[in-house]
């Protein structure tokens, strides 16, 4: 890989889904299907919804908790990115490197292998959820589920109310809070 980094996207980033059509120039085409080398839990949320101040769309959020051994490994897209990327992936994924504690998703390395199962595993950034506890709560709730692919039919979605008013605008965008229980 020419570049000095690579990014496992496993949702939204993914190449071909909206979060990859807004950086497409940065990220560029994948350079392969990998699934990660244990078991992890990737939630999806039931619902339509979005806390993400960073993305545009209404759609089934998904997010990896950091924990190993728990659903199945998880696959996804890798992407050999530059450094400035990566700035603006944690951007994006609400990640303050100097702010762990207020971000909605941690940055951390992760062990991917090809998914066609020729080659070695590598080492890959990608973006875990911060707070993991009310992704529990929506999974003891049944309000989300855990899969191991997360694929395009979720990550489709209507445009946020504010990205209607002003298509162009750069943010943030609105919080469609998906832990408010319906009523």
């Amino acid at each position: 890989m020419a570049h000095e980094l690579r990014y496992f996207a496993y949702g939204t980033m993914q190449e071909g889904f909206p979060g990859h059509r807004h950086l497409a120039a940065e990220l560029g085409e994948s350079v392969g299907r990998f699934r990660t080398t244990v078991a992890r839990p990737l939630v999806v949320v039931r619902e339509e919804a979005c806390n993400n101040p960073g993305c545009r769309l209404v759609h089934r959020m998904c997010g990896l908790l950091p924990d190993e051994g728990e659903g199945v490994p998880v696959e996804g897209d890798i992407f050999a990115i530059e450094p400035a990327t990566l700035e603006r992936l944690d951007d994006y994924e609400n990640y303050r490197v100097d702010n762990e504690a207020n971000s909605v998703y941690l940055r951390r390395t992760v062990s991917v292998a090809p998914l066609n199962g020729s080659g070695d595993p590598v080492e890959a950034e990608t973006y875990f959820l911060a707070q993991t506890g009310p992704w529990r709560r929506l999974l003891a709730e049944d309000r989300a589920e855990m899969i191991g692919r997360y694929t395009k039919e979720m990550a489709e979605g209507a445009l946020k109310e504010c990205c209607r008013r002003d298509p162009g605008h750069d943010g943030p965008h609105d919080i469609i809070d998906v832990f408010v229980k319906p009523s």
